[in-house]
């Protein structure tokens, strides 16, 4: 073989090598254990390869709620995480909207084209935005936010189901946390007196001002 053909398949092996992703050999989540969310089923799937996905089942009592999970890959390269959950709605209060923050220590992307959420099957998501968190259990790690929003109201008992995947690398060993948070429609009640708090306010300062002038 010449030396120049040597060497074309020398960087051609080297570029593959390099560009090749990382196979995940283990992965894992569950909840915290806090009662927030109960994680009644996981699974996971696709093990030692570079795109494995992680599904849960369970259960919403209140927020924040959150999964921890962990993923062990055999080289430093990027692989990717499909984070799959199917939860219900175990509050007291029925979901207009639903904010899901993911941290990892080290820094990561939502793969575009991976976010779905497929029941209620008229709501909506916006796309990612990315941060450091701040004060809390995860203050410094990085952070990714993704909200889901309402067409129908999540009434209590509603499932709510959703997926995104994840792009990670610099490690073989990493740690990542999925923080759930439905938010609920306003009472009746509280939105009555805001508005006439409102009106009343606004009379009043009317008023005030008529008497200056008389």
């Amino acid at each position: 073989m010449r030396p120049k053909t040597l060497v074309l398949l020398g960087l051609a092996l080297l570029s593959y090598c390099t560009s090749s992703n990382a196979n995940i050999t283990n992965a894992w989540w569950h909840d915290d254990n806090d009662g927030a969310v109960n994680c009644s089923t996981w699974n996971a799937s696709g093990l030692n390869t570079s795109s494995v996905d992680l599904s849960m089942t369970g259960v919403q009592n209140w927020a924040p709620g959150h999964m921890i999970g962990w993923a062990q890959t055999d080289s430093t390269a990027d692989p990717t995480l499909g984070l799959f959950t199917s939860v219900d709605n175990d509050t007291s209060f029925a979901w207009t909207s639903y904010q899901v923050n993911v941290y990892m220590q080290v820094p990561f992307t939502v793969v575009p084209g991976s976010v779905a959420v497929t029941m209620p099957s008229d709501w909506t998501f916006s796309s990612p935005t990315y941060s450091t968190a701040g004060p809390g259990p995860f203050a410094g790690d990085y952070e990714a936010t993704l909200i889901f929003n309402s067409g129908t109201p999540l009434n209590i008992g509603g499932e709510m189901d959703f997926d995104y995947a994840i792009h990670f690398a610099s490690s073989t060993d990493y740690w990542f946390a999925q923080e759930m948070m439905p938010n609920e429609v306003p009472e009746p009640g509280v939105f009555n007196l805001a508005t006439m708090s409102g009106l009343f306010f606004g009379a009043s300062h009317l008023i005030k001002r008529l008497g200056r002038k008389v």
